[in-house]
């Protein structure tokens, strides 16, 4: 495994522990509708994580796969729209590792074009 294929995959299990944090305080959240919404997003980033695994069991997790990196980008805005909709359960550590998943993200996006001529 190259070091990007390992940094994706970092990524994605912080973004799956991420997911298991705030579900496991879901139950606390009131009933309206944005716990509805929630648990869309949260929907949306278990089958985002679904795709990537795929990809990795077919050995194209790699930023050049467009859709590793589309499907990357989806898993994201769907962990931040989770962070907004269960804000009463996403505390500094929390925020932290989202904020931390997402410069990964931006960081193998920008060395992959440089790599490229």
């Amino acid at each position: 495994m190259d070091e990007e294929t390992a940094l994706l995959t970092e990524l994605m299990l912080q973004a799956e522990i991420f997911c298991s944090r705030v579900e496991s305080g879901a139950d606390d959240l009131p009933d309206m509708p944005a716990k509805d919404e929630f648990r869309l997003k949260i929907s949306q980033c278990r089958g985002s994580l679904s795709e990537l695994q795929k990809l990795l069991d077919e050995d194209k997790l790699t930023i050049d796969n467009a859709l590793t990196a589309a499907t990357f980008r989806q898993l994201i805005m769907s962990l931040m729209w989770v962070s907004f909709r269960a804000r009463d359960l996403v505390d500094y550590r929390l925020f932290r590792k989202l904020v931390l998943i997402e410069s990964g993200f931006t960081y193998l996006l920008i060395t992959g074009r440089k790599r490229k001529p």
